[in-house]
């Protein structure tokens, strides 16, 4: 429970970045318009697959994670997933 607020801001965080950030390459590589490419944003949250797999080999075989880092990252991750298919419906 005490790495929630971290957990909360670090989606809130990565959501708003990543959204935009990818909204706007969308926007500009490709002559989308601007209610499309939140969209190529939203779609790209949800890349978790080999970041669970890195954070479990830096938490439990090498040790390089805390138990709240690991935990946060984790959270957070999993929030960004559940969020894909919420925005883009």
């Amino acid at each position: 429970m005490q790495v929630l607020p971290y957990a909360i801001a670090m989606t809130a965080a990565v959501f708003i970045i990543q959204v935009s950030s990818a909204g706007v390459a969308a926007r500009c590589t490709s002559q989308m318009n601007w209610h499309e490419s939140p969209m190529i944003g939203s779609g790209m949250l949800g890349r978790a697959e080999l970041a669970f797999v890195v954070m479990d080999i830096a938490y439990v075989d090498n040790e390089i994670l805390t138990a709240e880092a690991f935990y946060t990252l984790m959270i957070t991750k999993f929030c960004l997933n559940v969020a894909v298919p919420l925005t883009i419906k």
